[in-house]
C-alpha cells in the first residue's frame, strides 16, 4: 500500500512538472518579443537629379581628359573625361556624349549633394583614324564640349606647317578642283601645303569641317626636310561663300608650327 501511495506520488510530481515545463516553452514562444522582428523601412525612392554643364554652350569648364588615345586601339577604362557640372537636386544621373569616329563617352552614378560636382565619363569604342576630334555631353538643358586627339601609332614624325604672317597664318599652298554647292568633293579636290620635317614617322594632317567638307591625310615621312603633302577633300558643299581651312598637326607637336589657314572659294 505505501509503495502504491509512493509511485502514485511521484507519478503525479512528475507529470505536473511536464505540463509546467512544456506550458512554459510554449508560452515563451508565443509571447515572448525575441522571436517577432520589426522588418526594416523600405529604402527611400531616388528620383532623377537635376544639373548643368559648367562652361555651357562653349567649352566644358576645366575638363580633365586622361588616357591615350591611339587609332586602330579599342578605349579602355583608363579613357575617361572628367566632367564639371552644378547640381540643384540630387538623384539619379547619365550622360553621353555623340559618337565620333567610332568612339563616345558615358557616365551614371547618384548625386547625394548638391552645388559643384563631377561626372567621369568613360570612353567606349575603337578610333577609326587619327583626328582632332570635338565631343559634345548633352542634358535636357546644357551642353558643352571638349577636345580629344586621336593620334597615329608610334613611330611619330616631328614636323611643322609652314605659313607665311597673317591672322590666321596662312598656309604655303595650292589649291586644286572645283567646289561647287551640292557636289561631292572627289580625288581632284585637294590642297597642296608645305611642312618642315624634323624627325622621321607616320603624321596625320587634318582639317575642321567646314560648310559640309574637310580635307586631310595619313602616312609616313621617310625622309627629313621641307615637302609638300597633298591633303584630300571629302565632304559635299552645303552653300556658296568663302570658307576658311585650318589643317592641324594630329598629335604631339614639340616645335610648334601647329597649324596654318587657307581659303576655298563655293559657287
Amino acid at each position: 500500500m505505501n509503495r502504491r501511495f509512493t509511485f502514485f506520488i511521484t507519478s503525479l510530481i512528475l507529470l505536473s512538472g511536464f505540463i509546467f515545463i512544456t506550458c512554459k516553452k510554449e508560452y515563451s514562444y508565443e509571447g515572448g518579443g525575441s522571436s517577432t522582428l520589426t522588418p526594416p523601412p523600405p529604402p527611400p525612392i531616388i528620383g532623377n537629379a537635376s544639373f548643368t554643364l559648367t562652361g555651357a554652350p562653349n567649352n566644358c569648364f576645366d575638363a580633365d581628359v586622361n588616357g591615350t588615345y591611339i587609332s586602330g586601339v579599342r578605349l579602355s577604362s583608363a579613357n575617361t573625361v572628367d566632367i564639371n557640372v552644378t547640381v540643384t537636386a540630387i538623384g539619379n544621373y547619365s550622360l553621353t556624349t555623340d559618337t565620333i569616329n567610332g568612339v563616345w563617352f558615358y557616365g551614371s552614378g547618384t548625386f547625394t549633394g548638391t552645388g559643384n560636382q563631377i561626372i567621369t565619363l568613360i570612353g567606349n569604342g575603337t578610333p577609326d583614324f587619327a583626328r582632332n576630334l570635338i565631343f559634345t555631353p548633352l542634358t535636357s538643358s546644357s551642353s558643352c564640349n571638349f577636345k580629344v586627339t586621336i593620334r597615329d601609332p608610334e613611330p611619330l614624325a616631328v614636323y611643322v606647317l609652314e605659313s607665311g604672317s597673317g591672322n590666321p597664318n596662312p598656309c604655303i599652298e595650292t589649291i586644286s578642283g572645283t567646289y561647287t554647292t551640292g557636289i561631292a568633293l572627289s580625288n581632284s579636290n585637294m590642297v597642296s601645303i608645305r611642312v618642315y620635317v624634323a624627325d622621321k614617322g607616320n603624321f596625320t594632317i587634318a582639317t575642321n569641317t567646314v560648310n559640309g567638307m574637310m580635307f586631310s591625310y595619313t602616312g609616313v615621312f621617310s625622309t627629313t626636310g621641307s615637302m609638300d603633302v597633298i591633303l584630300y577633300g571629302s565632304g559635299t558643299p552645303l552653300t556658296r561663300g568663302n570658307f576658311t581651312f585650318t589643317p592641324e598637326i594630329v598629335g604631339p607637336h614639340p616645335l610648334g608650327g601647329q597649324a596654318c589657314a587657307f581659303f576655298i572659294q563655293v559657287n
